[in-house]
């Protein structure tokens, strides 16, 4: 039979009331391979049985009032064996043929087609339904008092008819009865276990979820109420069940929103002397509002968790800090920059970042992540010429446990895994090897990467942006790096400018560094400080500029007293700043006479060279065509 295979996974039980049933059951389930217990019961007793064995089986076949005992007292299944037209015609055939009035018992209701049967035979069935064993001792009574001799009926009503001298006729469930009845069976345990599957998942997130939770009815009586609603509320779910939501949480606004079909989002409101958050929303079935599920969240605990993440965040340094608006410049080629690369967040492309070491290329990649979707996913950067070769691919991909000599025995999440949904910061990305620019090469075309020793392939949601102080392009001529890679990686490009080529940015820079280590320069001071920093090249670009700084502002409050900035500036960077001795600007009031004016000029022009060469006044009055004694007698001339 080709239903076997379905049924023969069922444990089934009958409790029957006569043995006949039982007889078919067993012949039944035993041809179609079904495992059951077989017991004969009846009404009170056969509920008491079933609890017993409710445990042992999946679904309880009965028949009649029976089974109706049975319903009240199990959780499972139970299944009323019908009694149908055609066995009552089969019982309807061992009637005596001299009687015409014949006394139909069954349960909890009338029978249709039941006027049928009786043309058929040219005999009058009258009806007795009931409910329980003593509607059957009021009913055998009756049939007694008006004379009728036979009843048809179930086990319990034959017995009593039997009692008082009738003659009773057993309806009989015939095979077909039975089978179709062990059919439905399977469709409702199936049923019944997807039923308490869900139920038993809903409430495994339920008792789980760190949200109370609160479902109410049509009538705002409390259906659910979650672990984590027991502990915002302080009250244990049995004092909760069946109560009128007003009664538990006195101001909710959970009434409301059934009647008006409206949800609240994010309320405040205050329980226990403290506050939560609660969002209600109308649950609707057929467009027909049947309830209200309210989720609340405590707010201190929130708070407190958002910061412990926080913090977590900031000890694993996985953060971008900067955005665009820290990237200062006044260079139109700077600028023009900032524009492209805000250009760049709004896409979920690889970005390449050229530049010499100190241009600020990791300020670019960090302003890229934080103005992206990705804002609030991890900003992980990766120096990959910080890192041994032979330490790199275990870093970035992650390992399994004992993959190699020292790995950990529980293994190690790669930084590709922990940039998930954020962004991977690439820096020096030229100092990677070749046998390994294959597998990042991966990752940017499937998005997915292997632990070392792994089998499993695991996806990842990232952005790559790179960065490299090398000529990537002349590194592809050479083969020493992928051509394939590289496309990949400069989707978008940033070559960044040096220091030397935006030195209209030294100014403000350098004022900046000064304000950030406590110092506030004079004009006097940044007139004689601007010009020496304009002169030179800065190869380290701002990175030293930023140092140079830092170690000036340790001097500024003696810088009075020093009479050369060159002197200063030459120990600071260990190298010779030559300063243009050709051209220089003056400054002279005009307002007293051309006398004076020069007067002025030559007392500058003197103060100027004697700064340069460090007080040598051999080597200035060398430089001016003039005598030693002359430049002496001058500057005690022009003194203040």
């Amino acid at each position: 039979m080709n239903n076997k295979r379905d049924l023969d996974q069922l444990n089934l039980a009958l409790i029957a009331s006569y043995p006949k049933l039982s007889e078919v059951f067993e012949k039944t389930v035993k041809r179609e391979g079904i495992n059951y217990i077989n017991v004969f019961a009846a009404f009170e007793e056969a509920a008491n049985l079933a609890q017993k064995i409710e445990p042992k089986v999946d679904a309880i076949l009965s028949r009649g009032g029976t089974a109706e005992y049975i319903r009240r007292v199990v959780d499972i299944p139970v299944i009323s064996v019908p009694i149908t037209q055609f066995n009552i015609v089969r019982s309807m055939y061992q009637v005596p043929k001299e009687v015409n009035d014949i006394a139909f018992f069954n349960y909890g209701r009338n029978i249709y087609g039941i006027r049928d049967i009786e043309a058929m035979f040219n005999k009058t069935l009258h009806e007795y339904i009931y409910l329980n064993k003593q509607d059957i001792i009021q009913a055998v009574s009756d049939v007694k008092k008006r004379g009728l001799k036979v009843i048809i009926g179930g086990n319990v009503a034959i017995q009593l008819a039997q009692e008082e001298g009738l003659e009773g006729i057993e309806i009989c469930s015939g095979e077909e009865t039975v089978y179709r009845s062990i059919l439905e069976t399977k469709h409702v345990v199936q049923v019944h276990q997807l039923v308490r599957n869900q139920a038993i998942r809903l409430n495994a997130v339920l008792n789980s979820i760190a949200e109370g939770i609160i479902v109410t009815d049509e009538q705002n009586r409390i259906v659910t109420f979650n672990p984590s609603a027991e502990r915002i509320f302080r009250l244990p779910k049995e004092d909760a069940l069946g109560k009128q939501v007003l009664d538990i949480v006195p101001n909710t606004g959970i009434p409301n929103v059934y009647k008006n079909g409206e949800p609240e989002i994010a309320y405040l409101q205050k329980i226990n002397g403290g506050i939560i958050t609660a969002t209600r929303q109308p649950i609707f079935l057929n467009d027909k509002p049947v309830g209200v599920v309210s989720t609340f969240q405590d707010v201190t605990k929130v708070q407190n968790l958002e910061q412990q993440i926080r913090k977590r965040i900031y000890h694993k340094g996985f953060i971008a800090k900067h955005h665009f608006e820290d990237i200062l410049t006044n260079n139109a080629n700077m600028l023009e920059l900032k524009e492209m690369a805000a250009l760049y967040a709004t896409t979920q492309s690889s970005v390449l970042i050229e530049g010499e070491s100190g241009t600020g290329k990791e300020l670019f990649a960090q302003s890229i992540h934080n103005s992206s979707q990705r804002a609030n996913g991890p900003f992980i950067a990766v120096n990959c010429a910080a890192i041994p070769e032979h330490l790199l691919e275990s870093e970035l991909f992650g390992y399994e446990g004992g993959a190699f000599t020292g790995a950990k025995k529980e293994g190690k999440l790669g930084l590709f895994e922990l940039a998930h949904n954020g962004t991977i910061f690439l820096d020096e990305i030229g100092e990677i090897p070749k046998s390994l620019q294959a597998r990042l090469l991966r990752v940017l075309q499937e998005k997915e990467i292997m632990h070392i020793g792994g089998d499993k392939i695991i996806p990842v949601d990232i952005r790559i942006i790179s960065a490299t102080n090398k000529n990537l392009e002349e590194k592809v001529k050479h083969e020493e790096f992928r051509n394939d890679l590289y496309y990949r990686l400069k989707v978008f490009g940033i070559k960044l400018p040096p220091l030397r080529e935006r030195k209209e940015d030294i100014p403000l820079l350098t004022k900046v560094f000064f304000q950030k280590f406590g110092k506030e320069l004079d004009v006097k001071t940044e007139n004689e400080l601007l010009p020496l920093l304009l002169e030179y090249t800065w190869p380290g670009n701002i990175r030293e500029l930023r140092n140079v700084i830092e170690q000036l502002s340790l001097l500024v409050d003696h810088f009075k007293n020093i009479p050369s900035w060159i002197g200063i500036l030459n120990k600071v960077l260990n190298k010779e700043i030559k300063k243009n001795n050709k051209m220089f600007s003056l400054q002279v009031n005009l307002e007293n006479g051309l006398k004076d004016a020069l007067d002025q000029a030559e007392k500058q022009i003197l103060d100027s060279m004697l700064a340069q060469y460090e007080n040598d006044r051999n080597l200035v009055a060398q430089k001016l065509g003039i005598g030693r004694t002359t430049l002496w007698r001058k500057r005690n001339e022009l003194k203040d």
